[in-house]
């Protein structure tokens, strides 16, 4: 509700091309030099005034740029991605920048400056205003989508903006029958307080195996590239003043062996920067890989939580005890870093880190069960935690939230 999504996918594949075209043309420019310090024998003013050297640097000055424009915008995409997330959690329209502060590490300032430069090409549906009742002399006001709801009291049917008071503008009651959506998160006005069963697949983001899969067949087709190029590799170098080896393998081909020698080097020049690039490659595979079935994990460890929050200390807990390790090494902040940095991936949704009363929490797919004080029928307004205290009658109404 709140990312450009057809615009991400456009930049997720523009980036993914400049990456690709960037790491070749640097990749080439570097080969090139190589082999003309190579040709030059360290000969520095041959090397300034080679042919290929003009190519080379122009390619090197193209290609790193390309690079890192290709990584910040993937930067500020899992960025968008993880401030859209807390926006879907949000359960009364209005967020603080102090509080996007406490769970992210940063400052009210950072913040701002970071949503301003994303909104424009990333995000939407919202906008900065301000405001005198919050920590912070600004807040972040969510748009909301428009409804059409009908009241159970008097059957009044009205048009309503996403505040999840469920407050009828003709009789006064609160009973309306609509479902308001935003994003993965459901929020029913209503006083069913029947629960979905536990399903993990409701916290990974959809395919999340196949990309998994993806990836496995990815890093199966590097490491197939890697050995048939190590192989000529070897082969080159270890047989690269063997000049009966090849005389036999190749025949009348060589005409002259001096000459074969030079494209032998091209070769091993070559096959050495494919090797490196396969080596560089493997560990952001296996890192993908990792960071998806830590995901998972997470996401059946949310699905077995019954309650709707569960707090950091909690989860780290639960974590420590079930942990086929021990003593386990993970700490809550790494485990915090953990869910955050999957999230900003994409791979987990309907989870929402939140920093109440100096505690900090997760909040599972939320679901306002009870939408009205029982003692004073009064709206409930702005609920954050499964414990309500009305504002009318300042009785504590119990269960307003449930997990979905």
């Amino acid at each position: 509700m709140y990312l450009k999504n057809s615009l991400i996918g456009f930049l997720k594949v523009k980036n993914v091309i400049l990456l690709i075209a960037g790491i070749f043309l640097t990749a080439l420019s570097i080969a090139l030099l190589t082999q003309l310090f190579v040709y030059c024998h360290g000969d520095w003013g041959a090397v300034l005034y080679a042919e290929n050297t003009p190519a080379a640097l122009i390619d090197f000055i193209i290609g790193v740029p390309m690079i890192v424009c290709s990584r910040l915008s993937r930067l500020l995409i899992n960025d968008a991605v993880f401030y859209s997330g807390c926006f879907e959690g949000d359960l009364n329209g209005y967020v603080d920048f102090a509080e996007l502060a406490d769970v992210t590490g940063g400052t009210p300032d950072e913040i701002q400056s970071s949503l301003r430069l994303l909104r424009p090409l990333y995000m939407k549906n919202f906008r900065v205003i301000k405001t005198v009742n919050y920590r912070y002399p600004e807040v972040i006001e969510l748009y909301s989508k428009t409804v059409t709801c009908v009241c159970s009291n008097c059957g009044g049917w009205m048009e309503k903006r996403m505040y999840f008071t469920g407050q009828c503008p003709y009789c006064g009651g609160s009973d309306l029958t609509a479902r308001v959506v935003a994003g993965q998160q459901f929020y029913y006005i209503n006083d069913n307080t029947a629960r979905k069963p536990n399903h993990p697949s409701y916290y990974e983001a959809p395919f999340l195996e196949a990309k998994r899969i993806r990836y496995a067949i990815a890093f199966g087709i590097a490491l197939f590239f890697f050995l048939i190029t190590l192989i000529v590799f070897m082969t080159s170098v270890s047989n690269f003043n063997n000049e009966p080896y090849f005389r036999d393998m190749l025949g009348r081909s060589i005409t002259s062996y001096e000459l074969f020698q030079s494209d032998l080097m091209n070769v091993i020049i070559v096959t050495a920067f494919a090797l490196a690039g396969s080596l560089i490659a493997f560990p952001f595979l296996v890192a993908r890989m990792l960071n998806i079935e830590s995901a998972q994990s997470i996401a059946r460890d949310f699905a077995k939580c019954p309650k709707p929050f569960l707090s950091l200390r909690e989860y780290h807990q639960s974590v420590v005890a079930n942990s086929p390790i021990q003593p386990c090494s993970l700490t809550p902040a790494i485990l915090y870093r953990r869910i955050v940095g999957a999230a900003k991936e994409g791979y987990l949704r309907g989870c929402t880190p939140e920093n109440r009363g100096g505690v900090l929490r997760l909040a599972l797919a939320r679901q306002i069960v009870k939408d009205r004080c029982p003692c004073c029928g009064a709206p409930i307004i702005g609920a954050v935690s499964e414990n309500y205290s009305c504002r009318y009658c300042g009785n504590l109404i119990l269960g307003v939230i449930r997990k979905q």
